[in-house]
């Protein structure tokens, strides 16, 4: 049986574990970008009055529309339905507003900050803006401050978002200090400090 002995350099070392750490973080943002298919996702008002339920298209893996209903809830349990409608994407994530006027949504399963990165629905589920990444932030700020990966731009990773102005408004603050305040009445966007 042979016996190696292995003498590495400092300088040797560090390109060794510099290749290493290449290959584990390649395999991590490809890893990052493994997308399971869709699946039925429900989201509830801060107050419980109101629930919004998507259901992806049946037979997909990632593409197409969602099926959004809205409901609201009474005290006793009983369920109305506010409105039931196809929606533009199928969305990451949605928010509720508590008196069950608007459903903001975020993104598109597969496709995080391209298209639909921000959806309003109205209380009879019109649209009543839908914007693009582009439309929210500048060129330099996504390529400066918005997480790539090979098929994802992660915009609101570490970002909070909630509701503002008696819900009139909702607020979305970045990772790196940006804070968009948009309007669900008109969809009008501004920067706050």
């Amino acid at each position: 049986m042979h016996r190696y002995r292995i003498l590495l350099s400092a300088r040797q070392l560090l390109v060794v574990v510099l290749v290493t750490s290449a290959v584990v973080l390649a395999s991590v943002a490809l890893s990052a970008d493994s997308w399971p298919g869709s699946r039925p996702q429900v989201y509830a008002s801060s107050d419980g009055a109101h629930r919004f339920t998507t259901r992806p298209p049946q037979l997909a893996t990632w593409s197409g529309k969602s099926h959004g209903i809205l409901l609201s809830l009474a005290p006793d349990g009983s369920e109305t339905a506010l409105w039931n409608r196809e929606l533009v994407n199928i969305p990451v994530i949605a928010f509720v507003g508590n008196d069950g006027k608007y459903v903001v949504t975020f993104d598109t399963w597969a496709r995080l900050g391209y298209e639909h990165a921000l959806v309003i629905y109205d209380r009879q589920g019109v649209v009543v803006v839908d914007y693009d990444l582009e439309a929210l932030l500048s060129a330099d700020e996504i390529a400066s401050s918005v997480v790539h990966t090979v098929s994802a731009r992660r915009w609101l990773q570490g970002a909070t978002i909630a509701f503002d102005n008696g819900g009139r408004d909702i607020v979305i603050r970045l990772q790196w200090g940006k804070r968009i305040r948009v309007a669900l009445a008109t969809g009008k966007t501004e920067t706050v400090q």
